[in-house]
């Protein structure tokens, strides 16, 4: 009992980080379901509402029209810039019998003519506040009904123009047919008439029918419970589709269009009920709850195979040590991962057991093998960069340049080929100036400047050191909008702790280098020789690691931002050993 606790204690993690993943996956699709539910329960919202959205945004057009047509319509009452003088007369008069019977007819007959040009203007109000009267005229009767006694009645504000909203006009028809005539029915808009602008006779008001509005609403596919209202700015009603219906805005879908040139709101309200819920919705529900438990039994099920090979594994690696390096794992019948880390386990069992068996004769030839491979490594991306130059030379009919060129690139492979992996700083800076000068033919905007003490050109370092850090300055430092790039490189000795070093500078003032890059390239060139990683600098790692194989301890690199206007240095110390001696060291 105790040793199954055991097992399931060591592989806990796998089977924790297979349930925080199942469950993250099910978390994810009831999460992306639900959005994605949502999103479609408001596109199914914007479909449902797009035919109310448009009945809507007829109704604001269409009072929209009344507004800039109203002055058209003023206009057909005036004459050379006055009020029509029949008109003035009937304003004028003391009362109705006072108006001659050739003016009454004649404003009938001229208030019957413009109704007949719009079926929605079913009459006028004519006001006259001075003399206390009310004249109505609708395209139901052919005469001109009369009031006096304008008291309690809402009079307009002169020249405003203003629009008059249902329970104005309903009172207005009222004083002057009749209780109620005309409640919910017309609406109106106020045109003042004047002899002269100064001296206001009284207002001109057309009776437009809502009938207008309620046959546009017809033509749409509309739900029954709904209703549509026009108000202005202070809320006074113009239009409502139902007077006799009531819906509460916090259990209707709302929408409201506002037309700021006139000042007024069409607003419609429809009962949330009347939306169906789509069976794409039920789809997505039922797509999240099905993805949840697949999920979960995948989870058992993939914890339930597994657990046999977790277990078989974990017993071999129990059995397996020092003392019985003979001992591998049985392979399962089938093949899948676990057969794959069970053959890996295997075969290092049993490099393990030949390496054991094997001892470390030959270190210093290993380490020269090392040392090969790492010098070897630079060399593909050395011809690959040149044979681009060359090719381009050919291109452009340059012949004599390539030939140049290939030439050249003749003497470096020459070196190259040399059996010995050490050279001289005087062969290596030769080489040197070999690849400057195959790099002038592709980069015409930089100079060069080597600088070394005569007297240390016979000392050894590793073959094409420097050849890395060169091309690494044409790839990521050479700026190639400049034409005064620099690139140099210094080499001299010095003392230091009375034994004689070689102090090499190369640097540059291409690209800056940033303090946290310094610091990263400084870690890893401190740390281990083998753990490094060829992603950090490249070129600088693969210097560093060949001149540590062969100088271990006492050779050091830093790397630094520059001075003297420099942007990128780097500088390397290390003993100052003869070629016979590097070779007698590695042999």
């Amino acid at each position: 009992m105790s040793r199954r606790h055991c097992h399931e204690k060591n592989y806990s993690f796998f089977s924790r980080m297979l349930l925080i993943c199942t469950a993250l996956l099910a978390a994810f699709s009831i999460i992306a379901s639900m959005i994605v539910a949502y999103l479609s329960f408001r596109y199914e919202q914007t479909q449902y509402l797009k035919s109310y959205d448009l009945a809507a945004m007829n109704l604001s057009d269409a009072f929209a029209s009344r507004y800039s047509s109203f002055q058209v319509l003023a206009g057909k009452f005036l004459s050379n810039g006055q009020c029509d003088a029949r008109l003035c007369e009937l304003l004028e008069a003391p009362s109705y019998e006072d108006v001659s019977p050739a003016t009454r007819n004649y404003c009938i007959r001229l208030l019957a003519d413009i109704c007949l040009d719009d079926r929605y203007l079913r009459g006028f109000l004519i006001l006259a506040p001075a003399q206390g009267q009310l004249y109505c005229y609708t395209d139901s009767r052919s005469y001109l009904s009369y009031t006096s006694g304008l008291d309690g009645l809402p009079l307009p504000a002169p020249f405003s123009g203003e629009a008059l909203d249902l329970d104005t006009i309903g009172r207005l028809l009222a004083a002057c047919n009749g209780a109620d005539a005309g409640h919910n029915i017309f609406y109106g808009m106020t045109a003042t008439l004047y002899r002269s602008p100064s001296t206001p006779l009284g207002y001109l008001i057309p009776l437009y029918s809502v009938s207008e509005y309620t046959d546009i609403l017809s033509n749409f596919s509309l739900e029954q419970q709904n209703t549509f209202t026009i108000t202005d700015e202070a809320g006074r009603l113009f239009f409502h589709s139902d007077p006799s219906t009531f819906l509460d805005a916090s259990s209707c879908y709302t929408g409201t269009f506002h037309n700021r040139q006139y000042g007024f709101h069409v607003t419609y309200y429809t009962a949330r009920h009347g939306l169906p819920v789509s069976s794409i919705t039920y789809l997505i529900i039922l797509f999240a709850l099905v993805v949840t438990l697949f999920s979960f039994s995948l989870y058992y099920i993939t914890y339930y195979l597994s657990h046999r090979n977790i277990r078989r594994i974990l017993d071999g690696m129990k059995h397996f040590s020092l003392d019985d390096l003979t001992y591998r794992i049985e392979k399962p019948s089938e093949r899948n991962e676990f057969t794959q880390i069970i053959d890996g386990f295997n075969t290092m069992c049993q490099e393990l057991q030949r390496n054991v068996e094997r001892s470390y004769v030959y270190e210093l030839q290993q380490k020269k093998s090392e040392l090969y491979a790492l010098q070897t490594s630079i060399n593909p991306h050395f011809l690959y960069n040149t044979l681009e130059i060359i090719r381009a030379q050919v291109i452009s009919s340059r012949q004599a340049d390539a030939s140049q060129m290939i030439l050249l690139l003749s003497k470096i492979y020459r070196t190259q080929i040399n059996s010995s992996i050490f050279v001289t700083l005087e062969e290596e800076v030769e080489l040197c100036e070999n690849l400057m000068i195959l790099y002038q033919y592709r980069f015409q905007n930089f100079d060069y400047e080597f600088d070394m003490d005569e007297r240390v050109s016979r000392y050894a370092l590793p073959k094409n050191t420097l050849q890395p850090l060169i091309e690494n300055y044409f790839v990521h430092g050479i700026v190639s909008e400049r034409q005064d790039n620099l690139f140099f490189l210094s080499i001299d000795s010095s003392y230091r702790q009375e034994r004689l070093y070689i102090h090499l500078v190369l640097g540059n003032n291409g690209h800056p280098i940033s303090a946290e890059r310094i610091q990263i390239l400084e870690e890893a060139l401190k740390s281990d020789l083998f753990s490094q990683k060829d992603a950090v600098g490249f070129a600088l790692t693969n210097v560093n690691s060949r001149m540590r194989i062969v100088f271990h301890n006492d050779c050091q690199m830093h790397i630094s931002s520059g001075k003297e206007g420099m942007q990128f240095q780097m500088e390397l110390f290390f003993p100052a050993i003869t070629v016979e001696q590097l070779k007698e060291s590695f042999t």
